[in-house]
């Protein structure tokens, strides 16, 4: 796996926290908002939650001068050995962040998950209104679930969805999922007043969102640390909220896995590291 450490530095931030910070430093200088996420899942001990949690409390604790939000993965936390103890440590992480100014946002896994995940969101945001929630809306549930979350208070972030799931469960057509993703950001621009991100790199769909709905200032364009950062300064510049999603850690080889899985996307980080590196030696010609 050291190997293929050079390739993965496209997409994690750094190995630890130590040399993640001037990465995460640069983007918030830049003017960039950012949601850390300190890699792993699905952990097998409870010595490993505890090692997570520690760890999310030195990133609380470092940045208690500036207002970032944590993306946490419930599974590592827990959720899957004892959801008694994912949720004390969740909770303790929501209050030691909610003192910070620091907003978390739970990330979504799998199918087998999202009810756990949802309401752990709602739980812990009735209680310090700082906590939100991913939700994928190529799932056939999403649209109830969403009104439920609008209802509740919970920030939402929109994803397209990136595990495999039966039919049954979930839509399976690109053009259906992206209908969907476009039909939840319009919910949480009609319905709700509060803070909503829609997670992203499909270029078509962010340009419907942004020529066919109305402009929002409680909406964030949000972006895997790595991808299009074209169209992240773009959009920046645009004065659009954008946020980066920065992932950091030991634990990057099943992250980057998942960045890749599809022939697609390796064929679509490919095609813009070449990009990026031509649009840096000669100029953008647009």
């Amino acid at each position: 796996m050291k190997i293929l450490y050079p390739f993965a530095k496209r997409f994690i931030a750094g190995h630890d926290f130590e040399s993640a910070k001037p990465e995460i430093q640069k983007l918030m200088d830049e003017g960039y908002e950012v949601s850390i996420d300190y890699v792993g899942e699905k952990s097998k001990t409870i010595k490993d939650c505890r090692q997570a949690f520690k760890q999310y409390v030195q990133i609380i604790n470092f940045y208690k001068n500036k207002k970032i939000d944590i993306s946490i993965k419930p599974s590592q936390l827990g959720l899957l050995i004892n959801p008694t103890v994912s949720y004390g440590l969740c909770f303790k992480l929501a209050g030691i962040a909610k003192k910070r100014g620091h907003t978390i946002r739970l990330d979504m896994e799998d199918s087998k998950v999202t009810d756990l995940t949802r309401n752990l969101a709602i739980s812990l945001n009735a209680r310090f209104d700082n906590v939100g929630v991913a939700i994928q809306a190529n799932l056939h549930r999403t649209k109830e679930d969403l009104n439920i979350l609008i209802k509740k208070g919970v920030s939402v972030r929109l994803v397209k969805g990136a595990y495999a799931e039966k039919e049954k469960i979930a839509l399976q057509s690109p053009e259906e999922i992206e209908d969907a993703v476009f039909n939840g950001v319009a919910e949480l621009i009609k319905k709700s007043k509060i803070t909503h991100a829609v997670g992203t790199h499909d270029q078509n769909l962010i340009e419907d969102i942004i020529d066919i709905l109305p402009k929002s200032k409680k909406l964030d364009f949000e972006f895997l640390y790595g991808i299009r950062r074209d169209l992240q300064k773009s959009l920046k510049e645009k004065q659009y909220n954008v946020r980066v999603y920065i992932p950091f850690g030991e634990d990057w080889f099943p992250y980057v896995v998942r960045r890749l899985k599809e022939y697609k996307n390796l064929k679509f980080v490919i095609v813009n590291v070449i990009k990026e590196i031509y649009e840096k030696a000669f100029g953008s010609r647009s």
